[in-house]
């Protein structure tokens, strides 16, 4: 250290007083530097804390959402589940096709319902095997190897309907599909009855062996006028059993299931020679290349659909004139109702499950009451013509009821209602 005057300098010339606020300055120029640096860091761990916070809040939402979905898949899932054992209860029911029984309060039959379609069930072992086959040729030839949809068709379909705009009708249905179609009665050409249709027939095949599928379908298709399954078609068209049909004629029956009117051989006003010759053929090639039949059987029939099948309409009485009470009436109008309701099922399905259901259906009916009612409104002196108009006479309605249960005991809606049963 040197003196200068009365003031000490250190070996850097300065003052002490100099050095002192130097160092002061320093430090405060430091402390303000680590405060810059802390709060850039403490920034800097804020944003991290936010970041981990936002990426917290974002997995929650995605699990949230995952959970939500998941949630809606698994409701959805146990009521296809629902769905599917109410259908296969249902279906079980309807494939015995035969008509269900009405009875009164004292449980005597007041009628059958769904008479009027002429039907009649036999058993596959009863149908040739070329009946069999012609079938699955034409309408479904994985039948046997696929659970209810042929997924090589059903892609075809859905990718023509999309093409199309849904202008296309999606097609490739299974036998078992259309099972489904004729059990619910539901021709709607909508993605949602297609998604059901593929629901319920997957039930079926899980309830049913390929056999009673098979059985089921051929008793119950329509295939002509008011003409129900195979048997009464053997009839309807050849006056025969089904067992007894050629190989030609099975062929026929098979190839007309798209449109059975358009090929009725019986309709008046119109040939339908080359168009049934042309159809049959069809079935019996897809036949032989699916190796059902052999060329020499091929050769055959195909000689006997050339000189023309031998078409002989069978004793059927196809329209069925069947005029129920006015009780009667209601009853199925109100029991189609209530099931549809019930069971959440159109009133198309509802109607063909009372039609085929074998179901014995208890009404409210006295009949002693009923015939009386009937009787009288039959009577010609309660028919009055109007002054004004010849053609429009009284009428008139009543309806009995028993007041200790409120049931409805008798119907009648209208005066002169003949034939009824």
């Amino acid at each position: 250290m040197s003196r200068t005057g009365n003031k000490r300098r250190s070996s850097t010339g300065l003052t002490r007083e100099e050095y002192v606020e130097r160092m002061r300055q320093r430090k405060a120029e430091n402390t303000e530097s680590n405060n810059r640096q802390n709060g850039k860091n403490s920034r800097r761990n804020s944003k991290k804390r936010n970041g981990k916070k936002d990426n917290l809040s974002k997995k929650k939402i995605i699990k949230a959402i995952l959970i939500i979905i998941l949630i809606i898949i698994i409701v959805m899932i146990i009521r296809a589940i629902i769905s599917m054992v109410s259908f296969e209860k249902m279906a079980k029911e309807m494939i015995q096709n035969l008509p269900s029984t009405i009875v009164d309060s004292s449980g005597d039959e007041i009628t059958k319902v769904g008479e009027e379609r002429n039907r009649e069930n036999i058993s596959l072992d009863e149908m040739p095997e070329n009946l069999k086959d012609a079938y699955v040729a034409i309408e479904d030839q994985r039948f046997y190897s696929h659970m209810g949809i042929d997924i090589k068709r059903t892609g075809a379909a859905t990718l023509s309907y999309i093409k199309s705009f849904g202008n296309a009708s999606f097609g490739g249905s299974t036998i078992t599909q259309q099972l489904v179609k004729n059990l619910t009665g539901n021709t709607d050409a909508t993605i949602s009855r297609k998604f059901e249709e593929w629901k319920y027939a997957v039930a079926l095949e899980i309830a049913m062996s390929k056999d009673e599928i098979l059985e089921a379908y051929l008793n119950i298709i329509y295939v002509g006028p008011n003409i129900y399954g195979v048997q009464m078609g053997a009839k309807y068209y050849f006056n025969k059993s089904a067992q007894d049909l050629s190989l030609a004629e099975c062929a026929f029956l098979a190839g007309i299931n798209n449109s059975p009117n358009s090929y009725n051989p019986f309709r008046e006003g119109e040939d339908n020679t080359e168009k049934i010759k042309n159809r049959t053929l069809t079935v019996l090639s897809k036949m032989k290349e699916l190796n059902y039949i052999n060329d020499s059987e091929y050769e055959e029939a195909k000689a006997e659909v050339e000189s023309g099948l031998n078409f002989q309409r069978g004793d059927i009485e196809i329209t069925k004139n069947i005029v129920y009470s006015y009780h009667v009436d209601s009853l199925i109008s109100e029991l189609i109702s209530d099931l549809a309701e019930e069971k959440n099922i159109s009133e198309s399905f509802a109607e063909n499950y009372i039609y085929m259901g074998d179901l014995t259906i208890y009404s409210t009916q006295d009949t002693s009451i009923q015939s009386t009612m009937e009787e009288e409104f039959n009577k010609s002196k309660y028919i009055l013509k109007s002054s004004n108009d010849s053609q429009t006479t009284s009428q008139a309605a009543m309806v009995i009821i028993d007041h200790t249960t409120g049931y409805v005991v008798g119907t009648v809606g209208g005066l002169r209602r003949e034939n009824i049963i």
